[in-house]
């Protein structure tokens, strides 16, 4: 009974070593293995770790407590042992009083057991969720065997499920590790990718201007100008993107209310003086629907610019953007002299292009003329996993 006590702390002592939480495997080993082996009173013990093919062991830490001697990086390969490396795998613990007598393990007598000196030993199979990763051994040097109780094996495994978990968590902490540096990787090189597309995007735009004041007449001139527009819109999402800690998902407060105070400075500069109203929730979208509503929006503004206040110099927009879990809803309202066309029998370029981008938004669009035009539309949000980024 003292025994079983002696045996249950000192189990519950080694799973408190401070080496546990250490990045240095050595350490780890060197100090559980000397208070093992002084508990078990034996002279000696190591840990082999299989390799990806299970051909071979590599052993990571072998003590000899008499001399303090550490070693590894020694192999023992299958072919040279299958009987010794079958037993492992078929057993839960290899028990052997002699080791050059045992068929178990007379096949290691020339290359390990005499070398090493030893006579009996304990080997426990490691095993990492279910699967074998290695085994650990405890072994008895000298003339003398010995025969493991079985409280003795219960210690033994219990050692052995400690390392195993600890040295589970190191690996899941070096996999943590590694997906994080990818993760880093991929986000220093995304970023990269919206800044640049955003810079050819203002060389487009540039472009255009140049192009534009080229233009011999006032209607390709608003051409290249409503074309400009449109790149900006796309252009300020990619600053926006790679300026922010999301690497997918835009702000509709930020943006949007960005964009909006662009268009209506853009076209305040063209002489008139309608004003721009908006409400806009606090929300975000991805970056897949986002593009499509701002080119929307875009549109919509446009148009009225350019239809609703033909022969009026003051007038209001109103925008309203809302969005919740499930759907997102924009109107877009002015008091302007309305549309002066049925929009099934003559569509312009600018009706196409919204109702092209409400198809790829999976959404549906409407116009009602009533004291201007009033725009709507909805459609359903995407919800995807968000992947926020640490600012540096």
């Amino acid at each position: 009974m003292e025994e079983s006590i002696d045996l249950l702390e000192e189990v519950n002592n080694i799973s408190k070593i401070h080496s546990l939480s250490r990045s240095d495997i050595d350490n780890l080993m060197i100090e559980i293995a000397r208070r093992v082996l002084k508990t078990l009173r034996l002279e000696r013990m190591s840990v082999w770790i299989f390799d990806k093919h299970k051909t071979e062991l590599v052993s990571i830490g072998e003590y000899h407590l008499p001399t303090e001697q550490f070693s590894k990086d020694n192999h023992l390969k299958k072919d040279n042992y299958p009987t010794y490396f079958n037993a492992i795998v078929e057993n839960e613990i290899v028990l052997v009083e002699n080791v050059h007598t045992n068929p178990l393990t007379m096949e290691l007598d020339e290359d390990y057991s005499m070398p090493n000196n030893v006579i009996s030993l304990m080997d426990i199979p490691l095993r990492m969720e279910g699967e074998l990763i290695g085994v650990m051994c405890f072994e008895k040097t000298g003339d003398k065997e010995r025969m493991f109780s079985r409280k003795e094996q219960v210690f033994a495994l219990s050692i052995a499920i400690i390392f195993a978990s600890n040295m589970e968590a190191r690996y899941r902490r070096a996999l943590q590790k590694k997906l994080d540096e990818e993760l880093k990787e991929k986000t220093i090189l995304l970023k990269e990718v919206h800044h640049r597309v955003k810079n050819n995007l203002s060389v487009v735009s540039s472009l255009i201007n140049l192009q534009a004041s080229k233009a011999m007449d006032s209607f390709h001139r608003t051409l290249f100008k409503e074309c400009k527009t449109k790149i900006n819109s796309i252009a300020n999402i990619h600053e926006f993107i790679y300026k922010s800690k999301s690497l997918s998902k835009i702000d509709l407060k930020l943006y949007f209310g960005r964009l909006i105070n662009e268009l209506e400075e853009f076209y305040s500069s063209e002489g008139g003086k309608v004003k721009i109203e908006k409400e806009i929730t606090e929300g975000y979208l991805e970056l897949e629907q986002a593009i499509p509503l701002a080119l929307i929006i875009n549109e919509v503004i446009t148009n009225a610019f350019k239809h609703a206040f033909v022969n009026e110099n003051e007038g209001k927009i109103k925008v309203v953007l809302s969005v919740d879990e499930k759907e997102a809803v924009l109107r877009i309202r002015d008091n302007g002299i309305g549309i002066q066309t049925d929009l099934n029998e003559q569509k312009s370029l600018g009706i196409e292009i919204i109702e092209s981008l409400t198809k790829q938004l999976e959404g549906r669009q409407e116009y009602v003329v009533d004291d201007g035009t009033a725009f709507s539309l909805r459609f359903p949000v995407v919800m995807k996993h968000e992947e926020v980024i640490e600012s540096e």
